[in-house]
């Protein structure tokens, strides 16, 4: 027994030190020089950035929860971010997990099929897992997502709960639905589809259940109804009737969904075939997690784009709902344990030699970024601040910059100019 936890601990270490690994090798990209400035120079506080958290609201958007988290950490040490981000994704893998009604088996198999489910399974894994602004935005926000449906899921509705754990249920699920578009029309559907299930057996609704739907809305809605929400999408003109408009968008998501998700898809199919085969009845969590999946996919035909790196949360639900269906599989446990080792070492093997490629081209672009700002602090010891750079591309989807833009033409580009105001410079573009 103790050389089991002794095993377990040492894998845990290995899963985490590969995450932190590949984050020490992400620098800041894209819109971390953006958001490492508030409305007066850069982030140094807390108040700048709730000062700056207003006036996104106000003028660009409604995901003032993920854009406080990415603010903070840009306003310390990299450092502290790297290895806190590394530690919420394996809670984050400990949460896709753990959703099931049966025991404990087999866990760290479940663990290790979870965290490596993600590295295939994710469109966008760099940008979701890696890029600072991306994890604020998608790790961390799907983390709080999944640990709110874990509480939720977890209230005794026999039992009258405490007026601080309705409190505290109650800013979770706020915070939960402040999260981003599509991950909190999700929740809110899973959360409904939970409720459902439990009046049609005849079961009481819980007061505190009750309240964690309202906040859960409640969150949403500050989300969705954000007045820069408006002014952001006013540049996007389309005077395309709105059926039509929505019409055309899911079938281009579904398109994109066929392409993203064949594989998990093939999975699922076959599991709920032996499921069928076997007469098993399937767990409710299953038709929970379904809903997340197509609510958190359809609900995008609302907005006018759909970016890769959104599809996280429906990767996500697809891991755990492939887990929940090996979970619930009534056969002989050993023969399970077989299978799901050998899945697991097919899988592994794959991983370590798709973990190296992806390792070296991360360190190769925190490089260039490291050689550039080496150059740019040495140009201007020498009066220059005009510089010029080479681009630099990655080509692993689990690299933070892979689908992410590098340097562009032209001085006047925003972007060059947020990286120029970064590190100090007058100019960055482009080597022609």
């Amino acid at each position: 027994m103790k050389k089991q936890k002794v095993f377990i601990i040492t894998l845990l270490i290995i899963l985490f030190l590969s995450m932190l690994l590949l984050n020490f090798y992400t620098p800041l990209i894209m819109d971390d020089y953006n958001y490492a400035f508030g409305l007066d120079g850069r982030i140094n506080s807390i108040k700048d950035i709730l000062l700056y958290q207003h006036w996104f609201y106000i003028h660009w958007g409604g995901r003032n929860v993920a854009h406080f988290i990415a603010q903070f950490f840009l306003m310390n040490n990299k450092i502290i971010f790297n290895i806190l981000n590394a530690l919420v994704f394996m809670v984050m893998v400990y949460l896709i997990s753990s959703f099931t009604n049966k025991k404990k088996e087999f866990s760290i198999l479940y663990y290790c099929l979870a965290f490596i489910g993600l590295w295939f399974f994710t469109p966008a894994y760099g940008q979701a897992f890696l890029w600072l602004t991306g994890s604020a935005n998608y790790l961390w926000t799907s983390t709080i997502v999944l640990l709110y449906l874990k509480v939720f899921m977890s209230i005794n509705i026999d039992k009258k709960q405490s007026i601080w754990k309705i409190i505290g249920i109650a800013l979770l699920g706020i915070i939960a639905g402040w999260t981003n578009e599509n991950t909190g029309a999700g929740l809110i559907a899973m959360l409904m589809v939970l409720l459902f299930i439990q009046y049609k057996d005849k079961k009481k609704i819980n007061k505190t259940q009750t309240v964690g739907l309202v906040s859960n809305i409640v969150g949403f809605a500050t989300m969705i109804l954000a007045p820069g929400n408006g002014v952001r999408s006013s540049g996007l003109a389309d005077n395309t009737f709105i059926i039509i408009k929505w019409i055309k968008r899911a079938f281009s998501i579904s398109k994109e969904f066929a392409l993203y998700f064949v594989i998990p898809l093939i999975i699922v199919i076959i599991l709920l075939s032996i499921y069928k085969y076997r007469k098993e009845k399937l767990d409710n969590k299953f038709y929970v997690l379904l809903t997340g999946i197509i609510i958190s996919t359809y609900s995008m035909v609302a907005s006018p784009w759909f970016p890769a790196r959104s599809w996280t949360i429906v990767a996500i639900y697809f891991v755990i709902l492939i887990i929940i269906l090996l979970k619930g599989l009534n056969i002989k446990t050993n023969l399970k344990k077989i299978i799901l080792i050998d899945i697991l070492l097919i899988s592994t093997m794959v991983f370590i030699k798709e973990y190296y490629v992806v390792y070296r081209e991360s360190k190769t672009y925190y490089n260039v970024w490291e050689n550039r700002r080496i150059e740019m602090e040495e140009g201007k010891k020498q009066g220059v601040y005009d510089f010029e750079f080479e681009n630099y591309w990655t080509t692993k989807k689990q690299c933070a910059s892979y689908g992410l833009d590098d340097i562009f033409e032209g001085k006047d580009d925003i972007n060059n100019k947020l990286y120029a105001r970064y590190f100090g410079v007058n100019s960055i573009c482009l080597k022609k």
